[in-house]
């Protein structure tokens, strides 16, 4: 009988003694590997083929945190860019091609699909600093940390103020005393001078003297913004995208592929025109008022935000005064807000605005 229960509960065994050094619990450190995930730990020395590289002479290897990367890692991360920027980017909205540059322009939405491509998640610090007349600058830095490992693989930085011109002034236009409407322009000597409340831009035609004070005491062209406060919020997200964009350009080392000069455009429309750089002086022919009008009936469709973004930086680009801007845009189409110009006539206008630095410079300016 005891022989039975000796086969069906063998005696147990003594607890071997650690021989490992000992821990400050008084437990002994195990000199085995531990079991991650439910998974065998790997042997020393080896590793798995998905994390190997293999050399022209079949030769592996892995990558470590301590080892520098090789040609063929570097070359790997260029080809993941590349390969995401073809078939999951799209030029104007996750990056835009400006007439005029050598390289696009990442935009936000493009940074966004960079980190998430290599798992980095962005911590943002904003440090806010009020300026004088209720300006406010803020200045953002962003580190991008692996989301595997918890590793920071870059920052970038991003500074944005009310002071920018964007921000700091607006457009005002003067609006008639009698329909209400911002329709008003000059009037042409050959019609009696004065002002015109004009009809072509829904005006009610009514008819002012040059001296006219209910005009010309309204405030007209670039001014002031008064209402600062309205526009904290744009400038902090505009900081922290300038500071996205820098980090992601700095951490996946893009920056051979795609520039941050340009980052302010927020989108750019893939459809739109892409002048040539400026070449030589040209005389330029423009439309008249009477055929651009004709122009504009034919295509009434105005532009959309994209494609005034694309215009207003066309328009810092070439160093044009909004005075001068619009005064063309007046004589011209017969306009005097950027918002009335038709799609028809976009690529007049910047082709106007590349070719006035060229005008500038022959005519001895400094630009």
């Amino acid at each position: 009988m005891s022989e039975e229960k000796a086969k069906i509960h063998p005696p147990k065994q003594p607890r071997p003694k650690a021989s490992g050094p000992v821990a400050q619990n008084g437990k002994a450190e195990s000199n085995l590997p531990e079991i991650v995930n439910g998974q065998p730990p790997q042997p020393l020395g080896e590793a798995s083929e998905s994390h190997m590289h293999v050399n022209q002479e079949g030769a592996k290897y892995e990558p470590t945190e301590s080892a520098p990367l090789t040609a063929l890692d570097i070359k790997a991360q260029v080809h993941l860019i590349q390969e995401v920027m073809q078939a999951v980017m799209q030029e104007g909205y996750h990056y835009g091609v400006i007439p005029g540059t050598e390289k696009p322009t990442l935009l936000k939405p493009g940074a966004e699909k960079l980190t998430m491509t290599f798992r980095l998640a962005p911590r943002v610090h904003v440090q806010a600093r009020d300026l004088d007349d209720g300006h406010r600058e803020y200045r953002v830095r962003c580190t991008l940390v692996h989301i595997p490992t918890g590793h920071v693989y870059g920052e970038g930085v991003g500074l944005c103020s009310t002071l920018e011109s964007r921000y700091r002034y607006r457009y005002a236009e003067r609006t008639c005393p009698q329909c209400g409407r911002a329709t008003i322009i000059k009037g042409k000597p050959e019609y009696g001078g004065g002002w015109l409340c004009f009809q072509r831009k829904g005006g009610c035609g009514a008819k002012f003297g040059a001296q006219d004070a209910s005009i010309i005491n309204q405030e007209a062209g670039r001014i002031e913004n008064r209402d600062l406060a309205d526009t904290y919020n744009t400038v902090l997200k505009m900081a922290k995208k300038r500071a996205l964009i820098d980090a992601a350009l700095t951490a996946t080392a893009a920056s051979d592929i795609f520039t941050q000069d340009l980052e302010d455009v927020s989108s750019v429309s893939a459809e739109s025109p892409k002048p040539e750089a400026p070449r030589a002086p040209t005389p330029v022919s423009v439309p008249t008022p009477s055929s651009a009008t004709s122009t504009n009936a034919r295509n009434g469709t105005l532009l959309n935000q994209k494609l005034l973004e694309l215009v207003l930086l066309a328009q810092r680009r070439s160093k044009v005064v909004e005075a001068d801007f619009t005064d063309y845009l007046a004589a011209t189409y017969g306009i005097t807000d950027l918002k009335q110009l038709r799609q028809a006539d976009l690529n007049r206008v910047l082709e106007w605005l590349a070719q006035q630095p060229s005008k500038r410079q022959s005519a001895g300016e400094v630009s």
